[in-house]
């Protein structure tokens, strides 16, 4: 009977030594998690005051920049110096300035009224849908021909009616039978990622459009009478004044998409090249009898109206900066939309972290 409770004495000191030990165990690889959440936290609240500085820092150049260059905005300009790597404690930061009005904006194709019996309202509406399938046209490496039409949907999305414009639009009964259903938004795109939610768009497309097009603001146009508001309200139109593309910036589909019947491409390579060390400073070197003449003159659209050219400029006002911030094992990516008033001082209209 004594070796036999002995026998038992001796499983159960085993038994409670391995739950002990089960029990250290777990509290150890507790204590080790929470030590390495801590730590990712500190680490992760250092990136970010990393990249709240770097914002600063960029506001700084683009204000010392406009005092250098304030006529015209190129690659010749403080912004456009990339910054491939700079020490910090535990890691690095690396990082550049786009120019965002040199890609095409979405949200001008918002602007003005689509369903119109002004013929020159509505044909004015129509410019940006047709730059848009001038793009699509341009793009490299990449057959976007049956994607014709899709800029009619983005106008629905945008536009703050429910009337589809034409056979290519989409409005609330085209997404609310999706799964999940959702909406238009009836509103400007506040990112370029909305571009996913417009009917029609792929992966594949939106993966070939992202280096060349924005969703910048636009800015409110103030309607001439209270009837003229309800006017343009009435016709589908939005409100707001078109952004300008930088020529000096854009990139050749986007400079291919400028205007109608732009074959002249070694111009258009011409300028590229001599753009970056001397922007141009009027858009009239870029038509007919200019420098670069690779924009044919307007001509009669058929309707006995003339055709309304695509807005271009020479400066910027909207700029995206694009960073990453290395500390030991872990990365962010930072996406900042920056407003330069002019020679005023820059503002953060909005940023992201790992997703532009």
């Amino acid at each position: 009977m004594m070796k036999r409770q002995g026998g038992i004495a001796l499983i159960t000191a085993i038994f409670v030594v391995a739950l002990a030990s089960i029990a250290a165990v777990a509290m150890f690889e507790a204590s080790n998690i929470a030590v390495h959440r801590s730590a990712n936290l500190v680490q992760s609240e250092a990136e970010l005051w990393y990249g709240t500085g770097i914002e600063s820092w960029v506001k700084g150049i683009l204000i010392k920049d406009a005092k250098l260059n304030s006529k015209t905005v190129g690659f010749n300009g403080l912004w456009a110096q990339p910054v491939d790597f700079l020490p910090i404690d535990g890691g690095g930061i690396r990082g550049h300035i786009e120019d965002l009005q040199g890609r095409f904006n979405l949200n001008n194709i918002g602007v003005g009224q689509f369903n119109s019996s002004n013929n020159a309202a509505a044909t004015g509406a129509m410019v940006y849908i047709q730059q848009f399938d001038r793009l699509l046209d341009n793009l490299p490496n990449f057959d976007a021909s049956k994607y014709h039409g899709i800029g009619y949907a983005i106008r629905d999305w945008i536009d703050a009616d429910d009337q589809r414009a034409g056979t290519d639009g989409a409005e609330d009964q085209d997404y609310l039978s999706q799964d999940p259903p959702y909406r238009a938004a009836n509103q400007p795109m506040r990112s370029v990622s909305e571009l996913m939610l417009v009917r029609g768009m792929t992966k594949e497309l939106y993966a070939a459009l992202l280096p060349y097009v924005t969703a910048l603001p636009v800015a409110p146009a103030t309607p001439t009478s209270a009837a003229a508001a309800a006017a343009a309200a009435a016709a589908g139109g939005g409100t707001g004044t078109i952004t300008p593309i930088n020529v000096n910036t854009a990139p050749e589909p986007v400079l291919l998409s400028l205007a109608p019947n732009i074959t002249n491409k070694a111009a258009v390579e011409k300028f590229i090249a001599a753009r970056k060390l001397q922007p141009i400073s009027s858009t009239a070197d870029l038509s007919a009898g200019g420098e670069y003449g690779f924009i044919p003159s307007p001509t009669s659209n058929g309707n006995n109206s003339a055709i309304v050219p695509v807005q271009t400029g020479v400066t910027s006002n909207y700029f995206e900066l694009q960073a990453e911030v290395f500390i030991g094992s872990g990365r962010l990516a930072l996406y900042s939309v920056i407003y330069r008033p002019g020679s005023g001082t820059p503002v953060v209209l909005a940023h992201s972290t790992n997703t532009e």
